[in-house]
């Protein structure tokens, strides 16, 4: 827009500055349009093995190394017949994300459920020999809420969450005095 008719000390319309806006109009010349094509060809996407490419694309996204871009349709082919060996490798990641700790002394299951309302359950084994080997629960604060020692002969610690209010806590596995994991845990009580 550009401004025209500026003046100043101007009082006949009431106001000391008048500013007005008077629009340029364009021409029909100035303006050029490009023509659009009267026909247009589109061809449908069509899949000649639909299954190559969804078990390609699987394979892709649920395995941990990198894959080739320029993969023949063959290799997708061969990577279907061995999808069902990557579904058992993808389950044992699924089962290690699951845990809280694991060596070659002991398994400690993340809790469940979790959010927990009357109680928590954490599944462990001690296969080897271990002195002392606790599970130690923490408010948001950082305050020692409860400690249980795990036994060799149990492999299962209920945890009492009634008395807990409702919120966030941490538990943590010790074992032999180091602390080696830690984890968040929600209590919510139903009202």
């Amino acid at each position: 827009m550009v401004w025209q008719g500026l003046s100043a000390q101007s009082v006949q319309s009431g106001s000391r500055l008048n500013m007005t806006a008077k629009k340029k109009t364009l021409s029909v010349e100035n303006i050029k349009f490009t023509t659009m094509p009267t026909e247009l060809n589109y061809k449908p996407l069509s899949l000649k093995n639909p299954n190559a490419l969804n078990s390609f694309y699987r394979s892709f996204l649920f395995s941990n190394h990198a894959t080739n871009e320029n993969a023949s349709i063959a290799d997708t082919e061969l990577v279907s017949k061995n999808s069902e060996k990557r579904a058992v490798a993808i389950e044992n990641e699924i089962k290690a994300e699951e845990q809280l700790f694991s060596n070659d002394k002991i398994t400690v299951s993340n809790i469940y459920p979790n959010p927990a309302s009357e109680y928590a359950v954490i599944d462990y084994s001690i296969t080897g020999d271990l002195k002392d080997a606790k599970l130690i629960f923490y408010n948001v604060l950082g305050s020692k809420m409860s400690e249980h020692v795990l036994t060799k002969n149990n492999g299962k610690l209920r945890v009492d969450t009634t008395l807990m209010p409702t919120g966030l806590y941490f538990y943590q596995l010790s074992l032999e005095g180091k602390k080696v994991a830690t984890k968040k845990m929600l209590v919510r009580h139903q009202q």
